[in-house]
């Protein structure tokens, strides 16, 4: 399994070096821990990127966004659900980047159940889908839904 996901995260690290654009989007991560309102038991989205981002990952981070706007609000602003755009070549997001094995872009997914983690990562789903807004919205929300129950 380490071996499948070392895989993984070179492959990631690759298609994101291929990227050509820059996104200015940053979070950091000690803001998140930082924040006394994120509930025991959450939902924890992270579209993770490089400094380069090609339309593909663009559209990976617009497509997730859309979709929890759309479906998710109120978890949004519950806390129930927490969504980030985190750059991994800044250095205030090593340790997140470390904790999901994430080198470039990707989309992780983390259930927190009485402060515990389950770690998803739905890369592969965000990649083949990114580009196409009507089969990305609909999958993403049914996956969420599932999660979240």
């Amino acid at each position: 399994m380490r071996q499948f996901i070392s895989a993984i995260a070179i492959v990631t690290s690759i298609f994101a070096m291929s990227c050509n654009s820059n996104d200015s989007t940053n979070v950091h991560v000690e803001q998140l821990k930082n924040d006394s309102t994120i509930n025991q038991n959450r939902l924890e989205i992270y579209a993770f990127h490089g400094t380069r981002q090609c339309e593909t990952c663009k559209n990976m981070k617009a497509n997730t966004k859309a979709t929890l706007d759309k479906y998710f609000i109120e978890e949004l602003k519950s806390g129930k659900i927490i969504y980030q755009v985190i750059d991994v070549d800044d250095s205030k997001n090593e340790k997140l980047a470390e904790k999901f094995e994430a080198t470039g872009t990707a989309l992780m997914i983390n259930k927190v159940v009485n402060g515990k983690d389950s770690i998803a990562d739905w890369s592969d789903f965000a990649f083949d889908k990114a580009n196409d807004e009507t089969v990305f919205v609909p999958e993403l929300k049914t996956k969420i839904e599932s999660i979240l129950k």
